[in-house]
């Protein structure tokens, strides 16, 4: 009988990215990227830009789309971007700061434009066993481990907002499952937090949760409210969309006046 394939040796770096997010303005056009190696071996890094953006599937959940190629319509930054070093070596328990410099072509038009930024490390390999019968043979996989952080470059004022509509919700299980229709408005993206509260009759907080998203177009995407415990009944849903994220600091948001629809919803 043939045995499955498996892991028996496992040789991995840990790298990690020290932004958050990257904002950089047109009058310096320059940024960094702080780079962590918290493993046991020094890692081999690259870095490079390419266009992406979040976007929700047919069940609401959120995945970055990437593009090859762009149209003249998106504001993409990632061919004005250039990393020094663009590949470095980190060693073990050690930071590196990678400058970032934004060359725009000649009269851009003020807005914010968007860019990806990867840090690819070598992770070491994989040995992988081969059947019981001829253990022997082995085959060495290569890793490589990408962190990813968005760029956003702005050229005068831009403003941002959204559009919140179309908010519905069901019971699923034990939890309230809901989506909204999230439209961006002005010229940049909205980053922020989709908030969701559930009140009773009396107007007390029964539950409540907080999504981390960016709208950079549309996004229509799912959250869930826990119910255990919850009697049944009428309720309200109010769900908010508020320019402030417990991961990324103020100063790098664009602030924007809160939005909010509600609805009723009954629990069976």
């Amino acid at each position: 009988m043939f045995a499955a394939l498996a892991a028996t040796q496992v040789t991995a770096q840990s790298l990690m990215v020290a932004s958050p997010a990257i904002v950089i303005d047109d009058r310096t056009r320059t940024g960094a990227l702080t780079l962590i190696n918290d493993g046991i071996a020094p890692v081999e890094v690259s870095v490079s830009a390419f266009c992406g953006h979040p976007v929700t599937d047919s069940l609401g959940y959120m995945y970055l789309r990437t593009f090859a190629t762009v149209d003249d319509t998106m504001p993409c930054a990632a061919k004005w971007v250039q990393s020094f070093p663009r590949r470095l070596r980190i060693d073990a328990k050690s930071r590196a700061t990678v400058r970032l410099l934004v060359t725009p072509p000649a009269n851009l038009p003020p807005r914010e434009y968007w860019a990806r930024i990867v840090a690819a490390a070598k992770a070491g390999q994989v040995l992988v066993g081969g059947l019981a019968d001829t253990s022997a043979i082995q085959a060495t996989l290569a890793l490589e481990i990408r962190s990813v952080v968005g760029l956003f470059y702005r050229k005068g004022a831009p403003r941002t907002g959204v559009a919140l509509e179309q908010l519905r919700a069901e019971v699923a299980g034990d939890s309230l499952v809901g989506r909204t229709l999230l439209t961006r408005r002005g010229d940049a993206a909205f980053v922020g937090s989709l908030r969701a509260v559930l009140r009773d009759t009396t107007g007390r907080i029964r539950s409540e949760g907080r999504l981390p998203l960016g709208v950079y177009y549309t996004l229509e995407p799912r959250f869930a409210l826990p119910l255990a415990g919850l009697p049944r009944g009428r309720y309200e849903l109010a769900v908010e969309a508020v320019s402030s994220r417990p991961d990324l600091p103020p100063g790098m948001l664009l602030q924007t006046v809160p939005v909010q629809q509600t609805v009723e919803v009954t629990l069976p």
